[in-house]
Order: C-alpha cells, then structure tokens, then sequence
C-alpha cells in the first residue's frame, strides 16, 4: 500500500533534514480507525511531511473505533487548515461529531530517535517475528524479518500487513509454491516473508520508486538480495502466470486491475488480497469471478483479507 500513518515515514523525512530545520506545523482530525491510513493518504498528497496516529476515545464512544490523525507541515496557515478538514469531510474520512485541532507550531521534539522507541520486535502468526535493525531479536521456532521503517509501506503493524502475513503463513505451511508475484510491494515486507517461507522464484513490483530502494534496503538487512525482483514494471507487462500473486493495496485499485491479477494466476494457483474495508470485501470479491472464487476471509481491525483460487 502506498501511504503510510505511523511515525516512521515522518522520522525518515526529518531524518534527511538540515539540523536547522526544527519547526513544524502540527494539525490533528479525528477520523474512523479504518481508515486512518487513507485519510492520512489524503493529507499527504496535500502537502504533509508525514502522519501520526494516536489512539483516543471520546466520552460514550467505543473503543478503537476513532483516532486522532495528527500531521505534520512546514507551513500551514489556518485557510489550508480549513480547507484540508473539507477535503476530509468531504471523502467521508472525518469521525462523527469528532473534533480537531488548527495550526499549532511546534518545535522538534527528538523525532529522529524517539519514535524507534514504538518498534519492538513483533510477533505475527506461529512462525514470524519482524524485528527493526537496531534490536535484530531471534525467537525459536521464529523467522526473524528485519524491516526498515520507511515510506514503503509495511511494517506488519497495520492489520492489512498482518492479516496477509497471517494468510500466507498459512498457505506456505500447507502447500509449495514455485513462483509468486507481491503487487504494490511496499517496504517489500510480504516478498521477504514468502522468500524466507520457501517460495521458489519471486518477483516484486511497485509504482513508488521509494518504496522499491525501501524493498532494496530491507532485502539486503536478510541477506536476500537477488533472491527477489523488485522492479517497477507494470503489471500489464507480465505475460507468465504465477502460482502465488499477492496484492495488498486499496480496494479500489484491487478492482480496477482485477482483469490483469486474475489472468496472472495459475491454474490452481492463488491470490491473496489485502487492503480491503470489511465494507468493501463482497464488491472486490464480485470483480474476480467467476474465474476465481474466495476459498478464505479474515477480518481484523476493520479489514479484511482474502485467499482467492482459480
């Protein structure tokens, strides 16, 4: 998936930034739990060095079901404010009855080292540990997956990430798999996942170059570079089929390229889908039959993963 809503992505930018650059606007919405990640989107692509969710629970709401986006700019001024809430409201991606709050300046806190901090060693399933560069544990019976924060997204923080993780844990315990394809890579994380589960052959591809030298970075923390392809090559080019295609992206890019995934699965084969709204799974599922049809679903957080066969 392309966006990103956790503190790594802004620690990377800040990172790249002169020692003078210190000052920031800070600008937070309240939005639904789900889709944090696209609201956060959004913000971006209007401007935001990066996103930050911070759980919160209002007076009589339930838990979980909201946070609070906070986002990060070098200028803001309280017009860009409003008009960024609209944008927001308009998309449908602001909380009910939630609140904000305008341009506050503040200066930089310690980003750069404080927000490894939120990057223990993760547990995934029965069989995977993601682990960040600087606290490289090892757990028996565990694969130990280094992964990079960046701007790829994948950390196996978001549900999307774990719940495809989780799905394909569980296929490469049942079954072989000679040849696979993870669409919208990200950080790379599923590709490394599938290589260290014993999948043959892998490619990995990706519209954002960033995310590719992301992919790059984290194949070369395993030890496993050459053992994937990452590229950006449109998916329309791939003419070979796959035993194995992976795409955790946006449910309305899972739909509009659902004619290219479904001819690149193998007979027999199959294709695992993430990113989908728990709302949005029966329409994502109707764009992939009749050829393939949803032999497994698994909610969490809101989202849903799916295991497709042909």
């Amino acid at each position: 998936m392309p966006y990103f809503s956790h503190e790594a992505g802004l620690a990377a930018f800040m990172n790249r930034r002169t020692a003078k650059a210190r000052s920031y606007i800070r600008v937070t919405f309240d939005t639904p739990a789900a889709m944090a990640d696209e609201a956060a989107g959004l913000l971006v692509s209007r401007g935001a060095l990066g996103c930050a969710v911070e759980k919160m629970r209002r007076p009589g709401a339930r838990p979980g079901k909201s946070v609070t986006l906070a986002a990060y700019f070098r200028r803001l001024s309280a017009s860009g404010y409003r008009a960024l809430y609209a944008a927001l409201a308009r998309a449908g991606m602001l909380a009910r009855d939630g609140t904000g709050a305008g341009p506050r300046r503040l200066v930089d806190p310690g980003w750069a080292s404080a927000w490894k901090e939120r990057f223990e060693p993760l547990k995934v399933g029965r069989r995977i540990l993601i682990v960040p560069p600087w606290n490289r544990a090892e757990m028996p019976g565990r694969i130990s997956l280094v992964i990079e924060p960046g701007q790829g997204f994948g950390t196996g923080h978001h549900p999307t990430t774990r719940g495809a993780l989780r799905v394909l844990e569980e296929l490469c315990t049942r079954r072989e798999f000679r040849r696979a394809l993870d669409v919208g890579t990200g950080s790379g994380i599923l590709a490394l996942a599938m290589r260290r589960m014993g999948v043959g052959s892998i490619r990995a591809i990706d519209v954002d170059r960033t995310a590719l030298d992301n992919a790059r970075e984290n194949a070369r923390l395993n030890r496993l570079e050459g053992q994937v392809r990452f590229s950006a090559t449109p998916i329309s080019r791939f003419t070979a089929r796959f035993d194995l295609v992976v795409a955790n992206i946006l449910s309305s890019t899972l739909i509009e390229i659902a004619p290219a995934l479904k001819r690149l699965v193998a007979e027999g084969g199959r294709l695992v889908l993430g990113g989908i709204l728990n709302r949005e799974a029966d329409s994502v599922a109707a764009a992939y039959a009749p050829q393939l049809r949803v032999v497994k679903r698994r909610a969490e957080r809101g989202w849903t993963t799916m295991v497709l066969e042909r």
